[in-house]
């Protein structure tokens, strides 16, 4: 009956994290889509603390996967191309070595569509073909279709990039092919099939049919509704250009008014490209040279950057290869390290089982025992090899590439920091990490990560030693507080307590805070 009862239990504990592992992964999964969808282009800052958020609690490839892609679409958002292709290159690492198919082809996609917006057509070219491989061997049908749909669009731009909008209109006719309205796609979906009709649009207006445009931008509109997306204002702009060439001036103006917002929230540098070229043309056809001029040195400029980019990145492909071989070598090797270790342990144990058994049988028999028991000093080496391999893992160097925090993120957070260093957060009694980390708009192990780089202190000692600088710094500048009992200046600095105080002066300065105070007043009593 006692059996009984435990294979029951059994069972049902394994359904519950079972079932929790799933709630995890599904709440991940939305989070994650909520980001790429809808908060890239609605709420950058909160689109950064979430994406945090998902790169910490990251435990499994795909989700390690989706946390570089994260990263790269907001380095994207933010005009740094150089971070966003770093870290889609890590997604790629990661979708390679464990042969996710799915994975494989979007990374290798986006790669795609990076290397192609910055003019390297023919690495663009060798992702997209790898993305096109990748698509064919993976097993889910509708994600599939979708990936094939994404790859058509990026075989649609190639065409564009080289003029030929008769060429891209037959890929996007492709597209459309294998896009089926069911009335339950997700945000994802009906992103792709707005896409499909926004690059139809461009694909109409290059050819002259500026009415067969104008319709199809407005079915993309319509597909996206009120959904705030990094496509819309592209359809804007587009629909900018029809306005343009119609000379509805007026309805032009109105449409480039309404892409400014967004060029404002980000630093898409392509968005930021296209529009002004728009602009150009706008002021142009209103008689403002001057100002066609402007907005036309401006496309320039950003095309000039983009180049600039582009070397920089070509440059610097080899280096990052490098560096995410060596980081999957130090892996291999720490496992083989471990298992190695596994292996010794246990030979090391059979051997000991076997004297042990051996002299238990030359007791009976009465026969002297001639093995030599286990030194134990082997398994004190094993200890302390034990111990090697926890440094190793739990290292600095680990711990940092375990964070997966990009440059850019790095350099957010920590201006983020400094700003609440400016307000002088350790002052607040009620002041916690997680505190500090929401209002950084970020994680507590960012936060923490933070802190150990740029000040050299964990959380705890960092907040101990800026109120005791801060008491310092009074008492050397505002000479009526020695009139003033410690206990005040303990809670004035942030303390909760005499004691901690009391301990924590010293332990900074090296004596008390009462003799501390004695020091200072007799040395401005000699100045005078």
């Amino acid at each position: 009956m006692k059996s009984v009862s435990f294979f029951i239990f059994l069972f049902f504990w394994c359904f519950i994290v079972i079932r929790a592992q799933v709630e995890l992964q599904s709440n991940f999964n939305k989070r994650y889509l909520d980001v790429i969808v809808t908060l890239v282009a609605s709420d950058i800052k909160e689109a950064h603390r979430v994406a945090d958020s998902l790169a910490q609690v990251a435990n499994t490839d795909e989700q390690k996967i989706k946390a570089y892609m994260l990263s790269a679409k907001l380095d994207e958002n933010a005009g740094n191309m150089k971070g966003c292709i770093l870290n889609a290159m890590r997604a790629d690492t990661i979708s390679n070595a464990t042969l996710n198919f799915s994975w494989q082809a979007t990374t290798s996609g986006f790669l795609a569509t990076s290397f192609r917006q910055l003019g390297l057509l023919k690495v663009s070219e060798r992702y997209l073909s790898k993305a096109e491989i990748a698509n064919e061997n993976q097993l889910d049908p509708q994600q599939k279709m979708l990936t094939k749909i994404n790859i058509l669009h990026e075989r649609a731009f190639h065409s564009f990039e080289q003029k030929d909008f008769t060429d891209a209109k037959k890929h996007l006719k492709d597209a459309s092919l294998l896009i089926h309205i069911d009335g339950d796609e997700d945000s994802k979906a009906i992103l792709i099939k707005a896409t499909n009709d926004q690059l139809m649009g461009i694909c109409e207006f290059n050819l002259g049919n500026l009415v067969a445009a104008d319709s199809c931008l407005d079915a993309s509109l319509k597909k996206i509704g009120n959904v705030e997306s990094n496509l819309k204002p592209y359809i804007i702009r587009a629909k900018a250009d029809v306005a343009l060439e119609g000379n509805n001036l007026g309805e032009a103006f109105a449409y480039l008014n309404k892409v400014d917002p967004y060029l404002a929230s980000g630093d898409v540098k392509e968005l930021k490209m296209l529009t002004y070229e728009s602009w150009a043309k706008y002021y142009q056809k209103m008689g403002d040279m001057q100002k066609a001029l402007e907005f036309t040195s401006r496309a320039i400029g950003i095309k000039g950057q983009q180049d600039q980019v582009a070397k920089v990145i070509s440059d610097d492909l080899i280096e990052i290869f490098n560096v995410k071989k060596q980081y999957y070598r130090d892996r291999y090797t720490l496992a083989i390290g471990v298992i190695l270790l596994i292996v010794v342990i246990g030979v090391l144990y059979f051997l000991k089982w076997q004297s042990v058994s051996k002299g238990q049988y030359n007791v009976i028999s009465g026969k002297q025992n001639d093995v030599e028991p286990v030194n134990i000093q082997s398994f004190k080496s094993i200890e302390t090899i034990s111990v090697v391999i926890d440094k190793l893992e739990n290292s600095d160097a680990i711990k940092t590439k375990e964070i997966n925090i990009s440059k850019n993120t790095e350099e957010r957070l920590y201006r983020e920091f400094v700003k609440q260093e400016e307000t002088q957060f350790f002052l607040e009694k009620s002041m916690t990490l997680q505190e500090l980390a929401s209002r950084m708009g970020t994680n507590i192990r960012y936060a923490s990560y933070v802190l150990q780089k740029f000040r050299g202190k964990d959380f705890y000692n960092y907040l101990q030693s800026s109120r005791i600088e801060y008491i310092i710094l009074k008492l050397r500048t505002s000479p009526d507080l020695f009139e003033y009992k410690i206990s005040f200046l303990a809670e004035m600095c942030g303390f909760t307590s005499l004691s901690r105080f009391s301990s924590a002066f010293k332990e900074v300065t090296g004596i008390p805070p009462s003799a501390f105070i004695h020091l200072v007043k007799k040395e401005m009593d000699q100045k005078k």
